[in-house]
Protein backbone atom coordinates (compact mmCIF):
# COMPACT_ATOMS: atom_id res chain seq x y z
CA UNK A 1 0.00 0.00 0.00
CA UNK A 2 0.85 3.38 -0.77
CA UNK A 3 2.48 5.99 2.06
CA UNK A 4 0.59 8.99 2.94
CA UNK A 5 3.32 10.92 1.16
CA UNK A 6 3.71 8.64 -2.09
CA UNK A 7 -0.33 9.99 -2.27
CA UNK A 8 0.37 13.51 -1.25
CA UNK A 9 2.96 12.95 -4.24
CA UNK A 10 0.25 11.68 -6.44
CA UNK A 11 -1.98 14.38 -5.76
CA UNK A 12 0.60 17.14 -6.37
CA UNK A 13 1.53 15.57 -9.71
CA UNK A 14 -2.11 15.56 -10.71
CA UNK A 15 -2.25 18.71 -9.78
CA UNK A 16 0.77 19.87 -11.92
CA UNK A 17 -1.19 18.16 -15.02
CA UNK A 18 -4.45 20.25 -14.49
CA UNK A 19 -2.07 23.22 -13.70
CA UNK A 20 -0.19 22.78 -17.50
CA UNK A 21 -3.03 21.83 -19.17
CA UNK A 22 -5.23 25.24 -17.60
CA UNK A 23 -2.17 27.28 -19.13
CA UNK A 24 -2.07 25.87 -22.51
CA UNK A 25 -6.20 26.37 -22.60
CA UNK A 26 -5.32 29.90 -23.77
CA UNK A 27 -8.09 31.29 -26.08
CA UNK A 28 -10.05 27.98 -26.29
CA UNK A 29 -10.78 28.23 -22.79
CA UNK A 30 -14.74 28.53 -23.37
CA UNK A 31 -14.63 26.57 -26.36
CA UNK A 32 -16.85 22.88 -26.40
CA UNK A 33 -15.94 20.20 -28.29
CA UNK A 34 -18.05 19.03 -30.50
CA UNK A 35 -19.33 15.77 -28.18
CA UNK A 36 -20.15 12.01 -29.53
CA UNK A 37 -23.49 10.88 -29.53
CA UNK A 38 -25.04 10.88 -25.75
CA UNK A 39 -22.01 12.95 -24.35
CA UNK A 40 -21.94 15.90 -22.72
CA UNK A 41 -18.86 17.88 -24.21
CA UNK A 42 -17.23 20.55 -21.61
CA UNK A 43 -15.21 23.27 -22.35
CA UNK A 44 -11.46 23.66 -20.57
CA UNK A 45 -13.45 26.53 -18.26
CA UNK A 46 -15.92 23.87 -17.38
CA UNK A 47 -13.35 20.96 -16.84
CA UNK A 48 -11.30 23.44 -14.84
CA UNK A 49 -13.62 24.50 -12.50
CA UNK A 50 -14.94 21.01 -11.69
CA UNK A 51 -11.74 19.80 -11.10
CA UNK A 52 -10.13 22.29 -8.97
CA UNK A 53 -13.52 22.59 -7.14
CA UNK A 54 -13.31 18.81 -6.56
CA UNK A 55 -10.12 18.47 -5.03
CA UNK A 56 -11.45 20.89 -2.23
CA UNK A 57 -14.60 18.44 -2.20
CA UNK A 58 -12.19 15.27 -1.43
CA UNK A 59 -9.76 16.88 0.98
CA UNK A 60 -13.09 17.40 3.17
CA UNK A 61 -14.06 14.29 2.25
CA UNK A 62 -11.26 12.35 3.60
CA UNK A 63 -11.61 14.69 6.68
CA UNK A 64 -14.80 13.53 7.40
CA UNK A 65 -13.93 9.94 7.07
CA UNK A 66 -10.58 10.14 9.33
CA UNK A 67 -13.12 11.97 12.11
CA UNK A 68 -12.37 15.61 11.07
CA UNK A 69 -14.64 18.54 10.08
CA UNK A 70 -14.75 18.57 6.70
CA UNK A 71 -14.18 21.85 4.24
CA UNK A 72 -16.37 24.66 3.14
CA UNK A 73 -17.42 23.88 -0.28
CA UNK A 74 -18.60 26.47 -3.09
CA UNK A 75 -19.61 26.73 -6.55
CA UNK A 76 -15.96 27.88 -8.18
CA UNK A 77 -16.12 30.42 -11.69
CA UNK A 78 -13.27 31.36 -13.16
CA UNK A 79 -13.25 34.09 -16.04
CA UNK A 80 -9.87 32.99 -17.30
CA UNK A 81 -7.20 30.74 -17.44
CA UNK A 82 -5.59 32.89 -15.42
CA UNK A 83 -8.19 33.01 -12.53
CA UNK A 84 -8.73 29.52 -12.36
CA UNK A 85 -4.60 29.32 -11.58
CA UNK A 86 -5.08 31.62 -8.81
CA UNK A 87 -8.32 30.12 -7.60
CA UNK A 88 -6.58 26.27 -7.82
CA UNK A 89 -3.76 28.01 -5.65
CA UNK A 90 -5.46 29.03 -3.01
CA UNK A 91 -7.53 25.38 -3.20
CA UNK A 92 -4.65 23.42 -2.99
CA UNK A 93 -3.82 25.41 -0.17
CA UNK A 94 -7.07 24.79 1.40
CA UNK A 95 -6.63 21.21 0.81
CA UNK A 96 -3.17 20.30 1.55
CA UNK A 97 -3.36 22.22 5.10
CA UNK A 98 -5.73 19.06 6.06
CA UNK A 99 -4.14 16.47 3.99
CA UNK A 100 -0.63 16.77 5.59
CA UNK A 101 -2.40 15.19 8.47
CA UNK A 102 -3.28 12.48 6.98
CA UNK A 103 -1.39 9.35 8.33
CA UNK A 104 -0.90 5.78 7.94
CA UNK A 105 -3.49 4.79 10.27
CA UNK A 106 -5.99 7.35 8.45
CA UNK A 107 -5.24 5.59 5.20
CA UNK A 108 -7.67 2.50 6.03
CA UNK A 109 -10.66 4.69 7.30
CA UNK A 110 -13.38 3.54 4.78
CA UNK A 111 -15.48 6.02 2.48
CA UNK A 112 -18.90 4.66 1.97
CA UNK A 113 -19.47 7.03 -0.69
CA UNK A 114 -17.01 5.97 -2.80
CA UNK A 115 -16.79 2.56 -1.23
CA UNK A 116 -13.04 2.40 -0.72
CA UNK A 117 -10.89 3.70 1.88
CA UNK A 118 -9.02 6.85 2.73
CA UNK A 119 -5.88 5.95 0.57
CA UNK A 120 -8.58 4.98 -2.21
CA UNK A 121 -9.96 8.59 -2.27
CA UNK A 122 -6.48 10.15 -2.23
CA UNK A 123 -5.47 7.89 -5.09
CA UNK A 124 -8.89 8.94 -6.79
CA UNK A 125 -8.58 12.27 -6.67
CA UNK A 126 -4.79 12.26 -8.34
CA UNK A 127 -6.06 10.21 -11.38
CA UNK A 128 -9.53 12.58 -11.86
CA UNK A 129 -7.10 15.56 -12.02
CA UNK A 130 -5.16 13.93 -14.81
CA UNK A 131 -8.63 12.71 -16.57
CA UNK A 132 -9.75 16.74 -16.42
CA UNK A 133 -6.41 17.72 -17.76
CA UNK A 134 -6.53 15.38 -20.80
CA UNK A 135 -10.01 16.61 -21.56
CA UNK A 136 -8.82 20.20 -21.24
CA UNK A 137 -6.11 19.27 -23.47
CA UNK A 138 -8.27 17.62 -26.24
CA UNK A 139 -10.78 20.31 -26.23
Amino acid sequence: MATPDELRAAIAEGREELRNAIREAGAKWEQKPVAGEGEEAWSPRQAAEHAIAADLFFASHICVCCGYPGLDLKQLSFATPEEALAGFDEVIEKADGRLKYVTEKDLAAKSERFNTDVAGVMGVNAHHMKDHAAQIRNA
